[in-house]
């Protein structure tokens, strides 16, 4: 129970830190008029229309998303006792697999909600 506990709270701590940085430097991006990569790619990935996108929502979807990512696989590796060099290529493997599965799975969320060009079909 104690173990479940402090997973749990170092889940909770990594993903506000993750989430807090993240989302408040894609913030500046926006202010500062730079393009947000991850935003550009879920355009032209899924063919959305960039007039209808709101981007401090989306960016507040992203960054939600990289701190569950990054706070779940952190979490996950650290549990595991097994050597420094298998935690890294397990917790490569799950960022690139939590990285496409999630990222397409809110793509297609985006394009059912009707952010999708009118002319793509």
């Amino acid at each position: 129970m104690e173990n479940i506990i402090y997973d749990l709270l170092f889940f909770l701590i990594v993903f506000l830190v993750v989430f807090v940085v993240n989302y408040f430097t894609s913030l500046k991006k926006i202010k500062k008029r730079k393009k947000l990569e991850l935003v550009d790619y879920l355009v032209m990935r899924f063919k959305l229309s960039p007039r209808k996108i709101k981007a401090r929502k989306m960016v507040l979807t992203i960054s939600l998303i990289n701190a569950f990512i990054i706070s779940l696989v952190a979490t996950f590796i650290t549990m595991l006792e097994i050597g420094y060099i298998w935690q890294f290529m397990i917790g490569f493997v799950l960022v690139f697999a939590l990285i496409y599965s999630l990222y397409e799975i809110y793509g297609r969320f985006l394009v059912n909600k009707g952010y999708r060009k009118e002319d793509v079909k």
